[in-house]
């Protein structure tokens, strides 16, 4: 470990906590709107935040920059990062006393930054908006991910640039290589931004004041799930705003970079895009089966409107993976359970906010499957996976392949293990899978209806670590207990 560049580490971790810091300031100012006492806890989290920040960058200043970056430092720092932040990010939740136990703060922060919209929370209504604010505010931070949000301004991380979008941005998309990865970022980082103010124009223009408009543009477009209120957005009973938040889930499991060309530049290679239309398609398809099943059921709302507006919500919630619901759609049946769990599974697009395997994933699979098959019938014929005409090499294939096995592997042995905590089959396998896919419901006592307020706290740090690997997409974090890394 002689050359390992300790210093790096240590002054990148502080520079993202000082930001961590600034982000609690904001909160605080809510606090101060509404004359709360829990302001307090804020000011004292952003106090130790930026100490503790400013500790570690000092630290690393120096000597940061005399030994060369190499994966193991970007992956150790990744994963500290959002270790660190969520660490942090529970202080004010506990110093306040909003939620006294240090188990549950923890858990609140982590389904906040990994955008997961699990929750221990009984009686949101009672929280101090100053900590909802502070609650819907992380998930944000972590929809588009701290460490892209910094690369997009602040140009420090010199040649190790590439490595960490690597190490934080989701999908296989080859896009990188072309421009500059300060472009990409930078791109991305504005499209979030202007799509944030779009989206609190939109809420605001509805039935919500500025408090919630804010909160939820902040847990729509990140596709996190969190709410102000206990029964989510069906507690505003309004159609037009289960549109809006519809547009903005849909959004953030839209690859970013497709949405920045549309909107700047007027590009319709958003329509173009096999990923997009793969993503549009498995949208529309599993909005009509459910309503068609319904229907057939007997299940139909007051009207065939609101029907197709609340199957369509709950789908395109469940594709993003936003822990949002207007209705408790386990009630439904069995069949839906399977449906909802295999959406969940491979979600929005790459370089989006949502979680889950990513659609390009699935249709890698999918093609290369077709690939196998033709090569079956004609062994001497040349057959490649393409997407967008552009050639994916068996290493990326291969790639693919090791992914989904590694995290329907992690997906299993978390349902083993929760199933020793008191969970239920149905349980532990729709908690394993929620929590992966930084969705937030799961089956049984953890669906729309419930939280997890009733798991146990062994539980809750199991499925923290699956949000924490599930947001990094597995070989970041997995990549830190393999000897080859560590070695010389």
């Amino acid at each position: 470990m002689r050359n390992f560049n300790y210093w790096f580490v240590f002054s990148s971790i502080g520079l993202i906590l000082m930001i961590e810091s600034s982000f609690m300031l904001i909160s605080a100012f809510v606090g101060e709107i509404y004359n709360e006492s829990a302001v307090t806890s804020l000011y004292l989290s952003a106090l130790a935040t930026f100490i503790s920040g400013l500790t570690l960058s000092l630290i690393g200043r120096k000597r940061r920059k005399e030994k060369r970056i190499s994966q193991r430092e970007v992956y150790l720092t990744v994963t500290l990062v959002w270790v660190l932040m969520a660490l942090y990010g529970a202080l004010p939740f506990l110093l306040g006393g909003a939620i006294p136990s240090f188990t549950d703060a923890f858990f609140e922060s982590v389904c906040g930054f990994t955008t997961t919209g699990s929750s221990t929370l009984i009686n949101l209504e009672a929280f101090p908006k100053s900590l909802h604010f502070w609650r819907s505010f992380t998930q944000w931070i972590g929809g588009i991910g701290i460490i892209i949000f910094v690369m997009s301004f602040l140009p420090l991380f010199g040649g190790g640039s590439s490595q960490f979008y690597n190490a934080e941005a989701t999908g296989i998309t080859k896009e990188q290589l072309r421009p500059r990865i300060s472009d990409i970022t930078r791109n991305m980082s504005i499209t979030y931004l202007g799509l944030t103010v779009v989206g609190f124009l939109l809420f605001w223009a509805g039935p919500m004041d500025a408090f919630d408009a804010a909160c939820h543009t902040f847990t729509s477009i990140s596709t996190g799930g969190f709410s102000t209120k206990q029964a989510s957005i069906a507690h505003f009973n309004s159609a037009y705003t289960e549109y809006v938040a519809i547009s903005l889930m849909f959004c953030g499991g839209t690859r970013f970079l497709l949405l920045f060309n549309l909107f700047r530049h007027l590009s319709g290679k958003i329509f173009k895009d096999e990923e997009f239309r793969w993503y549009a398609f498995m949208i529309l398809g599993f909005t009509c089966v459910i309503t068609l099943s319904l229907y057939l059921d007997g299940n139909v709302f007051s009207s065939i409107e609101k029907t197709f507006r609340t199957v369509l919500f709950q789908v395109v919630a469940a594709i993003t993976t936003t822990g949002y619901a207007t209705t408790d759609f386990l009630r439904w049946g069995q069949f839906y359970w399977f449906l909802f769990l295999a959406m969940v599974l491979f979600c929005g697009s790459e370089g989006s906010t949502s979680g889950g395997m990513k659609i390009s994933r699935l249709v890698i699979l999918v093609k290369n499957t077709r690939v196998v098959f033709r090569r079956q019938v004609h062994p001497q014929a040349l057959y490649m996976v393409k997407i967008n005409g552009q050639v994916y090499a068996n290493a990326v294939v291969e790639k693919v392949l090791a992914f989904v096995f590694l995290y329907l592997t992690i997906v299993g042995i978390g349902a083993i293990v929760l199933s020793f905590t008191g969970m239920s089959f149905n349980e532990s396998i729709g908690t394993a899978v929620s929590s992966m896919s930084s969705y937030g419901f799961g089956l049984g006592r953890f669906g729309p209806s419930g939280n997890f307020s009733s798991a146990t706290v062994f539980a809750k740090y199991v499925l923290c670590f699956l949000m924490i690997v599930g947001r990094l997409e597995v070989f970041t974090v997995l990549s830190l207990f393999t000897k080859s890394l560590w070695k010389r």
